[in-house]
C-alpha cells in the first residue's frame, strides 16, 4: 500500500512538471514541442481533459486542424460540456472544412505584451467584425496590424485581411496620437463566432507626446477583477474594455454579448475556463 502511495505521488508529481513544462513552451510558441509534452502527459494519464486542450490548442497553432480537432472531441469524451473543446470542435470544423487557401502568415505576439497596463493599453471589441470563415483562423496571441484609414483604424490580419475597426472615439485619439509620432502593437484577446477583441499598446512615446496617456481609463486603475493573473501554474485573461473617451461615453456597448467568451480562447494558458460551466 505504501508502495502504490508513492507510485501515485510520483506520477501526480511528473505530470505536474510535465503541465509547466508544456505552458512554458506554449508562452515561447514552441507548438511541436509542446505537442510532445502534452502526449508524454497524456500518455501517463489518458483521463487528463487539459492536456487533451493543450495538444488540441498546440496541433492548432501547427495547423494540424484535424489533429487538433480529435485532440479536442477526446476532452468531449471525458467532459461533453467542456467550454474550450466545444468551441474549438466548431473553430476548427469551420477550417477543416474550408477549400485550401494562401499560406498562413501569422506572427504570436510575446504573451506579456497582452497584459492589460493601465494608461498603456486599451481593449476593444471591434467594429464591422470580418465574416466567420476569416475569424476562425485567428486565435488568441496572433498579432494583428493598424492601419488608419480616414478617421477609421482598419485592424488586418497577417494576410492582410480586414478582422474589424477600432470605434470610432478610440480610432479618432489613437491617430492623432500616430501622428503625433507614438508607436503601438496589438494582439488579439478573444475570438467567438461573430466578434473578436484585440488588445492595442503603447511600445513608444514620441517626446512631443510626453505625459499624454494613450487610453485613459474612467476614474484610476482598473480593479483587480480585469487584470492579468496568474493562477495555478497558467496565465489567465478576464479583461475589459479600458475606454478612450474623455467624456462617459461608451463605445463598448455593442460589445457586451461578445464580452461573455472574452477568455474563452486563451485555453492553453488559463486553467478557470478548462472545465464545464458550473
Amino acid at each position: 500500500m505504501t508502495t502504490f502511495t508513492a507510485s501515485a505521488a510520483e506520477r501526480a508529481r511528473q505530470k505536474r512538471q510535465l503541465a509547466d513544462q508544456a505552458v512554458r513552451l506554449a508562452m515561447q510558441n514552441q507548438w511541436q514541442e509542446a505537442v510532445d509534452v502534452n502526449r508524454q502527459i497524456i500518455d501517463l494519464s489518458p483521463e487528463e481533459g487539459d492536456a487533451w486542450n493543450r495538444l488540441g490548442k498546440a496541433l492548432s497553432e501547427l495547423g494540424r486542424y484535424t489533429e487538433a480537432r480529435d485532440a479536442y472531441n477526446e476532452t468531449l469524451k471525458l467532459d461533453a460540456q467542456n467550454t474550450i473543446a466545444v468551441k474549438q470542435v466548431r473553430r476548427l470544423s469551420l477550417l477543416i472544412d474550408e477549400s485550401p487557401g494562401t499560406e498562413e502568415t501569422r506572427t504570436k505576439l510575446d504573451p506579456r505584451l497582452l497584459v492589460e497596463e493601465t494608461g498603456k493599453t486599451g481593449i476593444f471589441e471591434l467594429k464591422n467584425p470580418a465574416a466567420t470563415p476569416i475569424l476562425a483562423r485567428m486565435t488568441a496571441g496572433d498579432q494583428v496590424y493598424l492601419k488608419p484609414e480616414g478617421a477609421q483604424v482598419a485592424v488586418e490580419n497577417g494576410r492582410g485581411e480586414t478582422v474589424g475597426v477600432l470605434p470610432a472615439r478610440a480610432a479618432l485619439r489613437l491617430i492623432e496620437l500616430l501622428n503625433g509620432g507614438n508607436k503601438y502593437v496589438a494582439g488579439v484577446m478573444s475570438v467567438a463566432e461573430t466578434g473578436i477583441r484585440v488588445l492595442v499598446r503603447e511600445i513608444y512615446q514620441a517626446p512631443d507626446l510626453q505625459g499624454r496617456v494613450s487610453f485613459p481609463s474612467k476614474g484610476g486603475p482598473l480593479p483587480p477583477e480585469l487584470r492579468a493573473y496568474t493562477k495555478d501554474r497558467a496565465m489567465r485573461y478576464d479583461l475589459d474594455e479600458d475606454l478612450l473617451a474623455d467624456d462617459g461615453e461608451d463605445d463598448s456597448a455593442d460589445g457586451e454579448e461578445a464580452a461573455e467568451e472574452s477568455t474563452a480562447d486563451i485555453e492553453y494558458y488559463e486553467e478557470g475556463e478548462s472545465s464545464s460551466n458550473e
